[in-house]
């Protein structure tokens, strides 16, 4: 798989929740990044505007889905986004995490396009 490797995911443990299927796993993946591709934008923004409860909850949600993919790098970074935003951390760690979580989520939706279309090409041949 070419996705074993990369920084903050575990490959092992995301497949583990989809029986060891690496195309369900692919598309999950997908699925996440298509459905929190406007949450991590918006989080930067509330982070900006220190909306602590929305943020809060918005790091909460993406934490989940994360962690239960073996997205364990932006689990990370949601977990210390929404315990900062619980805890009335500065508004200046509030927008360095939820940066930091917005360009991981962006890292993982250009790695999952390369590794698709790796894959294409690969079954062509």
């Amino acid at each position: 798989m070419r996705l074993r490797g990369l920084p903050g995911l575990d490959v092992d443990a995301g497949l583990a929740f989809v029986g060891n299927s690496a195309d369900v796993y692919v598309r999950l993946l997908q699925r996440f990044v298509q459905l929190h591709e406007l949450d991590v934008q918006q989080m930067v923004l509330q982070a900006e505007r220190a909306e602590r409860s929305s943020l809060q909850r918005l790091a909460h949600s993406i934490k989940g889905g994360a962690a239960t993919l073996g997205v364990s790098g932006i689990a990370v970074l949601a977990k210390q986004l929404e315990e900062a935003a619980g805890a009335d951390a500065p508004q200046a760690r509030l927008l360095e995490l939820a940066t930091a979580l917005e360009a991981g989520h962006a890292a993982l939706g250009r790695h999952l396009a390369q590794a698709c279309v790796s894959k294409a090409s690969d079954s062509r041949r």
